[in-house]
């Protein structure tokens, strides 16, 4: 018997495709191809810890009557790291007097988002609900990072922001030059 194992064990080693479905070792496999990259000059001075919950429901209707039983919901959790910042290849610093200078910082803006994690939580489905339409879990995760979202993250930390660049350019000069003094100006974005 264990020269019969040994024999199998060395003849699937030498032709692993030869070897059965059922005991073989079950994967996955990834795959990637970095096709591009590119060099950024954003400075993030921001990065907020986001956890929220979205939810979607659907139901059908006969004549603008909802039918009960129908009715379909789920409920996703989420997180991530949103950061935010500024690019800092359109700031601008010039020298007024001998030391002191004015720095215009660009407006701020979402850069970008690490550590997404996306869950459902609680999905129901009526008794009926064989006629009501699914409801699409992906659909629901890119309506989580819109626009309009990402705007308000920046406009609702828009004090900390101005404050983190003014902290971030006067350690830069003050290490340099202590009696230097900066002036800030902060563009707003356009409506």
């Amino acid at each position: 018997m264990g020269a019969g194992w040994a024999t199998s064990v060395g003849f699937y080693s030498l032709f692993p495709w030869a070897m059965p479905g059922s005991i073989r070792e079950k994967g996955t496999e990834d795959t990637q191809v970095i096709r591009s990259m590119r060099r950024t000059k954003e400075v993030s001075l921001l990065r907020l810890g986001v956890t929220g919950i979205i939810s979607k429901e659907n139901k059908s209707h006969f004549f603008n009557m909802e039918i009960p039983g129908t009715e379909r919901a789920r409920f996703i959790q989420y997180t991530f790291d949103a950061k935010l910042g500024f690019e800092g290849k359109e700031v601008t610093i010039k020298k007024t007097d001998e030391n002191t200078f004015d720095i215009t910082i660009p407006e701020f803006k979402f850069i970008g988002y690490d550590d997404p994690e996306y869950r459902v939580i609680v999905e129901q489905n009526g008794a009926l609900s064989f006629g009501t339409q699914q409801i699409d879990s992906l659909d629901m995760i890119n309506n989580i990072l819109t626009d309009k979202a990402k705007k308000e993250y920046v406009d609702s930390n828009r004090d900390i922001l101005e404050e983190q660049a003014k902290s971030f350019y006067t350690s830069i000069v003050n290490s340099i030059s202590p009696e230097t003094k900066l002036h800030f100006t902060f563009q707003q974005a356009k409506e």
